[in-house]
This record gives C-alpha cells, structure tokens and sequence, in this order.
C-alpha cells in the first residue's frame, strides 16, 4: 500500500521537514512543498536515511508510482533536483527504517 504524505512546516514558512520512521515494506510517496509568490521555489534540499530506506525523485506532476521511468534514484550524497514534484521513499527489507528530509524555500 502506497501512503502519501506532505512536508510539515517547520519554525517559519521557509522551512519545511519530513521526519518519520518508515514501515517494513512500505512505500511513502511524498509530495514536495507548494510553491506561491513569497515562497519563489526550492532553494536547498537534504536527507538522511536509514540503510534500508531507497529514495527517489521526480519532475513529473501526475507520476506512475510502478513506472520506473518516472522515477531517478538517489544515492548518498547526490544532489536533490529543486524541480522534484514527488519523492518517493521504499522500505523493502522486513524492519523499520527512518528517514529525514528537510527543503528550505526561498
């Protein structure tokens, strides 16, 4: 079952976090931050997860979330499009694993 999620906003309205702990075969589809005229896009993203936990993005607006072609992989330590609409996060092992990702507008 695929659960979809939003960012919380964190301590002003630049600040945005999503920071849970992901089921056992789970997958979260996380939709980015709204963009509006005093929040002009995406200025930075990071993350952190668990080993068990793969992420991946898209650009597009309406993804297919069993289409591979919509979705990139990302690994540690690469970079975060700031275009990205969704992020998909799966858990495919049998434990818990959590995950951090907080997007800073501008």
């Amino acid at each position: 079952m695929v659960k979809i999620k939003n960012f919380k906003n964190g301590s002003n309205a630049f600040n945005f976090v999503f920071e849970e702990d992901i089921e056992a075969d789970e997958i979260v589809l996380l939709k980015m931050p709204a963009v509006s005229s005093n929040k002009r896009g995406i200025n930075d993203i990071g993350f952190m997860t668990d080993n068990n936990i793969t992420l991946y993005a898209t650009i597009s607006s309406t993804p297919d979330i069993d289409d591979d072609k919509d979705w990139q992989e990302i690994n540690a330590y690469d970079e975060i499009n700031k275009t990205t609409s969704y992020i998909k996060i799966v858990n495919s092992s049998d434990t818990p694993g959590r995950v951090i990702i907080r997007a800073i507008l501008n």
